[in-house]
């Protein structure tokens, strides 16, 4: 796809005199981004809210699903695990796949961060009809969309070209509609529902660009060294 040929901005033309297998392991880690992104809709508008009769994907929040009494929660129990993991080797797999490049470094280091911190939202949930679940909630929401916005901040800084731009869209996307969502909360409305969800719909599909964006490129240990030249 066109982004993918954007011009990363460290050593483009790297030889790729490593080991396959390394090579191949890192892919594997960055085929878990996309993965993670495809199972969260399946997991939640899919599976989840079919199990909730009256429940409104447009009009309704995503935490809703996760929430403790929601008939879906038993379903996305498991899948928080699993998403933490993908999302986790996913950071790694962007860790590895960058050399030369702070910026790149760090937002892999931040997305294996908000994959992690998917633990805290597990253990702080909303439950339905209890207000004084809400703060911690809150909380916790609110520390993984700073990793999220970091992240993509920092990609942006660290590509050049089409990938740089399309991040930055995607962070605006991301952040305007979440505002708009947050505002019109707590619904159910459509500017909430439909607000949320263009909000993560629009990080999820960054994480699956960006590991096309990093597919060709060579592994940091695969990198020669251009001292020794």
């Amino acid at each position: 796809m066109p982004i993918a040929k954007g011009r990363h901005p460290q050593r483009p033309r790297a030889a790729r005199t490593g080991s396959p297998r390394r090579n191949a392991v890192r892919k594997v880690f960055l085929a878990a981004g996309p993965l993670s992104s495809l199972l969260y809709v399946v997991a939640t508008d899919g599976l989840a809210a079919s199990r909730w009769d009256g429940y409104r994907s447009t009009e309704q929040m995503v935490s809703e699903l996760f929430a403790v009494g929601s008939p879906g929660r038993d379903v996305l129990v498991p899948f928080t695990w699993l998403y933490t993991a993908l999302v986790t080797a996913f950071g790694v797999g962007v860790w590895n796949s960058v050399h030369g490049n702070r910026a790149l470094r760090i937002a892999g280091g931040l997305l294996i961060a908000y994959g992690l911190w998917n633990i805290m939202g597990a253990l702080y949930p909303l439950t339905l009809g209890d207000d004084a679940s809400i703060p911690m909630h809150i909380f916790a929401t609110n520390i993984q969309l700073a990793l999220m916005v970091a992240a993509m901040c920092f990609v942006a800084a660290g590509f050049r070209g089409r990938m740089r731009w399309y991040s930055i869209l995607s962070l605006a996307a991301s952040a305007l509609m979440g505002m708009v969502a947050f505002m019109a909360a707590p619904g159910p409305n459509l500017v909430l529902g439909i607000g949320e969800r263009i909000s993560i719909g629009a990080f999820l599909l960054w994480v699956a660009v960006l590991a096309v964006a990093l597919w060709r490129i060579g592994p940091a240990e695969e990198r020669p060294d251009r001292s020794a030249r």
